[in-house]
């Protein structure tokens, strides 16, 4: 069948809809180069990208990982092991720990009862979107990192964006440089559910604190189901709503009944529930299958013990500057102390400088970090669970408007971030 030559007018016609469609990506360039937000957080983001993938190299490169899987040290949890080709450069150094964890809830379900201590919403979205590239192993991490990465763009956009509106642009650009080249931040591109947490965290505190009750109980309630850490939202979330100017509760009540009751009035409140539901459903869901209960599968297979909140911090010094032997040896106790303790004062801080619900989101944070004990493992990947602390890095932030503070967060934080995500490429522990 012949084609038809197009007449000079259709020519013309089809010339106009190119122009128009120039212009209109003109118009995106132009709004992308306007909107600073955007414009930090993708050269930010893609500057990272791409030292990480080449810092990959180079690290497996310098020590190159046994062929075989070694379930005691390098535990790919039945997975293949990518490294080969191009896929071995480019995904295989990502295939590690907590990750094969998430893959295989997302292959399996959980089938294994140590899995079924992580929330089901990052997996699903790894078995839904592996399932469309193909399902196989490949398909399932690379759709794992997708996920995160992806969350981790839109949250340094959000982030900046909050920050600029609680302080200013240059304090959000410094947030952004301190969290990125924070020790531990190689979790923020790995297939880790830090990202994805961490922005359903943000966008929790933000529309609660811009009086958008129920869109933040949504998304308190994803962050439930992303990890267990979630339901603490409820306490910044209610708090917010206590405290909305449209119905602020009165400063004292003469019983609970009439305090109750003058709650019950207010059902935007209800929406700090949510969060809560999201960890009920998971723990209905994990009863429905006939899992152990969270406190056994912690203590079989993670180790810990819920117990007095703290105590872990004299475990470790007792490591570090006495006799002690949990973690012994082990220079990243050194970090998730020191961490510990920077946690412990910017949280007080927090409540100075930034207001009560960052405050509060960054307390019940910490009070369920420190929550579970472990006599072997104490202190077990703050570094990492500190990226989640947001309302801390706008508070170095504002601290590095002075050269002295900047140079003094960013030179050890840079060493250690690239110590640690070099341990990370060759299977040592980084958090």
């Amino acid at each position: 069948m012949t084609k038809v030559p197009l007449s000079f007018p259709q020519v013309c016609a089809k010339m106009k809809q190119a122009k128009q469609g120039m212009r209109n990506m003109g118009d995106l360039i132009r709004r992308f180069q306007e909107n600073k937000a955007v414009k930090t957080a993708v050269l930010l983001f893609v500057s990272l990208r791409l030292f990480l993938t080449i810092w990959a190299i180079v690290s497996l490169a310098i020590n190159p990982l046994p062929p075989e899987p070694d379930e005691q040290v390098r535990p790919y949890l039945g997975e293949p092991i990518l490294n080969e080709g191009l896929t071995g450069l480019l995904l295989g150094p990502w295939q590690r720990f907590d990750t094969q964890h998430y893959i295989r809830i997302a292959r399996q379900g959980y089938a294994d009862p140590s899995d079924s201590v992580f929330p089901p919403l990052y997996p699903l979205l790894i078995r839904l979107t592996g399932s469309l590239f193909g399902g196989t192993p490949v398909a399932y991490l690379a759709a794992a990192i997708l996920i995160a990465n992806s969350a981790l763009l839109v949250f340094l956009i959000r982030f900046f964006q909050l920050t600029a509106v609680e302080t200013d642009e240059e304090t959000a650009v410094r947030a952004l440089v301190y969290l990125l080249l924070f020790p531990s931040a190689v979790f923020l591109y790995a297939a880790y559910t830090e990202p994805l947490f961490m922005l359903l965290s943000l966008e929790t505190v933000w529309q609660a604190k811009n009086g958008r009750f129920w869109r933040a109980g949504l998304f308190g309630f994803l962050a439930a189901l992303t990890r267990l850490t979630g339901w603490i939202l409820i306490v910044p979330l209610f708090w917010a709503c206590a405290q909305s100017s449209l119905s602020p509760l009165p400063r004292t009540f003469s019983t609970l009944g009439n305090r109750v009751r003058e709650l019950a009035k207010r059902p935007n409140c209800l929406a700090s529930l949510l969060p809560g539901l999201g960890l009920i459903l998971f723990l209905l869901w994990r009863q429905w299958l006939g899992l152990p209960s969270l406190a056994t599968v912690y203590a079989r297979y993670w180790y810990q013990q819920t117990g007095i909140p703290g105590y872990d911090i004299l475990r470790a010094a007792h490591t570090i500057f006495g006799k002690g032997i949990a973690r012994a040896g082990e220079p990243v106790l050194y970090l998730d102390f020191a961490i510990t303790w920077l946690l412990l004062i910017t949280t007080w801080l927090t409540f100075r400088r930034l207001g009560s619900i960052y405050g509060l989101y960054s307390a019940m944070m910490l009070f369920f970090m420190l929550l579970p004990t472990s006599e072997l493992k104490p202190l077990y990947s703050f570094d990492r669970y500190a990226l989640a602390f947001f309302p801390m890095f706008i508070l170095l932030g504002m601290a590095g408007k002075r050269p002295w503070l900047n140079r003094i967060i960013l030179y050890p934080s840079l060493a250690l971030y690239l110590y640690l995500s070099g341990q990370f490429f060759v299977w040592g522990w980084a958090g």
